[in-house]
């Protein structure tokens, strides 16, 4: 891997943040971004297609058998059972269609404590607030049951302001596993009588009870790194892995730093970025990777006396007390594994040329080369002829070079592909740079505008969903808290796709609920990859699940895999990471 320096573009006027990942594939004809195999199909086209190994066997669901019945909850007044996912559906095998917890009334003696209020008892949500937040005009209940009956409102905003963009987004639960946005943990829209504006490009924002900050990036400059990739598994290691990487938290879940938060794997857009990438896993192919960020806010969370999301309240209000993984899995499901509590919002184009290693030796051309003709071409987006001497390359070679990622689709060009990844903006902007060649200076200022007011999570840091479990809101908040810690350990398990059957053609396994797909490589179809035309592919190794923790012994406990899911085969890669862990107990 080699690094080029920086290469900066003229600033905005101001910046724009993002609300959702696009990767978008360019070669040639329009994509159907929401179909890979229809675009597999379009590459196997005039080709003849061959089984590469056995027809895959159709595998079926299955559960485990019922857990014990829980005892009669005193609060509920329900007791409650569950059964695991053993194995997925797979290869058009039989789902698991029914359900995987069961609930029934009961009878209990037993007392329900609750906590006690000292304001005011929202009628539906079960809030507690202050009674200063009466009749002031605000949803303070989230049920409107505070500013009912009121003889007078005594407004304290008078002016209209708006909400910090993607507020909404930084409000809900996360799922780590799976890099999914879930259901609203945290209530953004309580201000707890606050109305001091806060001025973000001479726009008026009310900032929430629970933001200890949310801070406007202003540096401006447009910035894009090109780095080199001698080989696949290069730059699969440092960049597709980050895109598309699910945590893989140890013991405890607790997150230091703050990271990138990837692309979901099995949404249509991970299905097709991957798909594309994948094709190249075993070629004499280089890679030039170029990544411009723009940070348009940095948002930080209160540490304590949060105001939770009346949904989620009453969600962990309904929780058994006696540890039951069926109810509490199905808060995870519902809420994700953590919460934000920092974030940096902004977008981030990325661009990917993918080059025949032959070809361009056979062409005389180097990487310095493409990285110098492309990287002006990033740099001023217009004729660049009086500067390719600087460049140490000629002016024919540059316009060579620039034409053979325009003629991509011919066959035997030394441009193999080009995949685009933009995170951020409007749909309007995020399209155009997706079916361009190389973008220009002022497309990318329109798209930093547009990502001002549509703002993606690029960057968190977060806590796990346990945290947000306090006396001040539940009263078996100590025994509710560590129920969610252990379901979180199970969860995690059940979740992986270290449970799906291999993959033929190194397809990429993806778990769904209770069924595994296959994400394959562009150039194979079939459920589990086995159709293409090329032959003798290497395949590399992919880990098996975990296995169970050993007993506590001298003040620690293990736990191993293995690489045989499937092992490598014809040259294939080993797994990458640890064959065990060690904790702590």
């Amino acid at each position: 891997m080699h690094y080029i320096p920086y290469i900066n573009l003229p600033s905005p006027h101001h910046f724009g943040d993002l609300r959702q990942w696009l990767p978008v594939v360019l070669r040639g004809e329009k994509p159907d971004f929401f179909d890979t195999n229809a675009a597999n199909q379009n590459l196997a086209k005039s080709r003849q297609v061959r089984n590469v190994d056995i027809t895959p066997v159709p595998v079926d669901c299955e559960l485990s058998s019922w857990s014990s019945w829980t005892v009669c909850d005193p609060c509920q007044k329900k007791r409650y059972r569950h059964a695991y996912l053993l194995r997925p559906s797979q290869f058009h095998g039989e789902l698991c269609d029914y359900s995987d917890k069961e609930v029934e009334d009961c009878v209990t003696s037993r007392p329900c404590r609750k906590v006690q209020c000292e304001g005011f008892v929202c009628a539906q949500t079960g809030r507690c607030v202050n009674r200063r937040l009466l009749c002031n005009g605000d949803n303070d209940c989230g049920d409107q049951s505070d500013e009912a009956n009121c003889r007078r409102i005594y407004k304290k905003c008078q002016h209209g302001m708006e909400q910090y963009w993607a507020i909404g987004n930084l409000a809900s639960g996360i799922n780590l596993f799976t890099n999914t946005l879930e259901g609203p943990v945290l209530d953004h829209r309580y201000y707890g009588g606050g109305c001091s504006p806060h001025y973000i490009l001479n726009t008026k924002f009310r900032k929430p009870y629970n933001v200890e900050g949310y801070t406007p990036q202003t540096q401006g400059n447009y910035q894009f790194a090109l780095t080199e990739y001698e080989s696949y598994s290069d730059f699969e290691s440092n960049v597709t892995e980050k895109e598309t990487s699910k945590s893989s938290f140890k013991f405890g879940f607790k997150i230091i730093s703050k990271f990138e938060f990837g692309f979901k794997e099995d949404s249509n857009k991970g299905r097709h970025y991957i798909s594309r990438l994948k094709r190249f896993s075993h070629t004499k192919s280089k890679f030039l990777h170029a990544r411009s960020v723009l940070e348009v806010a940095h948002y930080k969370l209160k540490s304590r006396n949060l105001m939770l999301h009346y949904e989620f309240l009453q969600r962990v209000k309904s929780l058994p007390l006696e540890y039951s993984y069926g109810e509490y899995r199905d808060l995870l499901r519902d809420f994700g594994t953590h919460f934000i509590t920092e974030a940096v919002l902004g977008g981030i184009y990325e661009y990917t040329l993918i080059m025949n290693k032959d070809i361009m030796e056979q062409g005389d051309y180097t990487f310095d080369n493409i990285s110098a003709c492309v990287g002006k071409q990033f740099q001023i987006g217009g004729a660049i002829s009086k500067v390719y001497l600087k460049l140490g390359v000629s002016e024919k070679k540059c316009n060579d070079i620039l034409n053979e990622i325009k003629d991509r689709n011919k066959r035997n060009t030394m441009v193999e592909d080009l995949v685009v990844l933009v995170r951020g903006g409007t749909s309007e902007y995020i399209t155009t740079l997706a079916y361009r060649e190389l973008p220009t200076a002022e497309l990318m200022r329109e798209w930093g505008d547009a990502v001002q007011y549509n703002p993606a999570i690029i960057q968190i840091k977060a806590e796990p969903l346990y945290e947000l479990v306090t006396a001040a809101d539940f009263a078996y908040s100590s025994t509710v808290k560590q129920n969610i810690k252990k379901t979180l350990e199970e969860f995690q398990m059940e979740v992986s796709s270290c449970h799906c059957a291999p993959c033929q053609g190194n397809g990429v396994p993806v778990l769904k609920g209770s069924r595994c797909d296959c994400i394959c490589p562009a150039g194979f179809q079939g459920i589990a990859c086995e159709i293409t035309h090329r032959k003798d592919i290497p395949i590399d190794g992919k880990w098996s699940c975990w296995s169970d923790w050993s007993a506590c012994s001298g003040g620690h406990k293990t736990r191993q895999r293995q690489c045989n899911n499937p092992l490598p085969q014809k040259g294939g890669r080993p797994c990458s990471g640890p064959a065990s862990e060690t904790l702590n107990c």
